[in-house]
């Protein structure tokens, strides 16, 4: 009987870990802000809790996004995109963002 508590209590604190783990990487203070290509033409904004506003022309769309190293993956309505995070940049989407500020993260 104790060996089931216990195998139960790891495994909630496993969990917890991971949800803990997952929440950091999605707050990452090096993503949260704006994002910008340099014509323009789109932008990134990402807020605190793993959400994501993309833009392109005059469209808006929100998504989720995650951090797994170096691979940003945003979750949007066209299903999931895969970009590369490298240095002060983001490739993704056929562009590259940089970053431009830090305002406007909630």
């Amino acid at each position: 009987m104790a060996e089931r508590s216990t195998e139960r209590a790891r495994g909630v604190v496993s969990g917890w870990t991971c949800a803990a783990l997952l929440t950091l990487a999605a707050c990452a203070p090096g993503m949260a802000g704006v994002w910008s290509s340099p014509d323009g033409l789109g932008s990134l904004e990402f807020r605190a809790r793993g959400r994501v506003y993309v833009t392109f022309g005059d469209s808006t769309y929100a998504g989720e996004y995650e951090l797994d190293g170096n691979r940003v993956i945003i979750e949007g309505p066209g299903g999931a995109h895969v970009c590369t995070l490298q240095d002060d940049e983001i490739e993704g989407f056929g562009m590259t963002f940089e970053k431009r500020s830090s305002e406007h993260v909630r």
